[in-house]
């Protein structure tokens, strides 16, 4: 509004926060993962923040990401709790780690804008695929390897 002379803090936490997202489909819709303090989510922008107590808070929940194809598929990734997917745009959310690592370790997720299919990096495991948002997973191969981010390219831009 002036054009960055001055700031203020619009996050209801003094955590790190490790990841913040704007949704592609709804530029009000914004989702923030924090280091110990949960995850926020604002529908107005970032003006203003609510915490998502339905979802874990004591651990790293470290990433989000949107699903470039449907506007209510969102996914966060957890040190101790793993995957959790939300098929209504953030106000529910679901664990899904059947097939996964005893100790999830989800340090990243990642959608793939042509096909749908959700991966997780699971912290010196490997990388998996899921193909039905989360309900399973399968290992990609890439043993003992830590992703840290994703990068798709869409086949549009090939």
């Amino acid at each position: 509004e002036d054009g960055a002379r001055s700031w203020r803090r619009v996050l209801a936490t003094a955590e790190t926060v490790l990841d913040v997202q704007q949704s592609p489909h709804d530029p009000a819709l914004w989702i923030a993962t924090t280091q110990t303090d949960g995850v926020q989510i604002s529908r107005d922008g970032g003006l203003t923040w609510k915490k998502i107590d339905a979802l874990p808070s004591a651990e790293a929940l470290y990433n989000v990401a949107f699903d470039p194809r449907d506007p209510r598929r969102v996914a966060i990734s957890s040190w101790t709790y793993g995957v959790h997917t939300s098929e209504d745009g953030g106000v529910t959310w679901t664990e899904r780690n059947a097939g996964l690592p005893a100790e999830h370790c989800a340090f990243r997720v990642g959608i793939d804008p042509d096909t749908g299919r959700l991966y997780a990096s699971i912290y010196r495991d490997a990388l998996f695929v899921s193909d039905d948002f989360g309900r399973t997973w399968r290992n990609d191969g890439m043993p003992d390897a830590t992703v840290y981010s994703f990068v798709f390219i869409p086949k549009a831009a090939k």
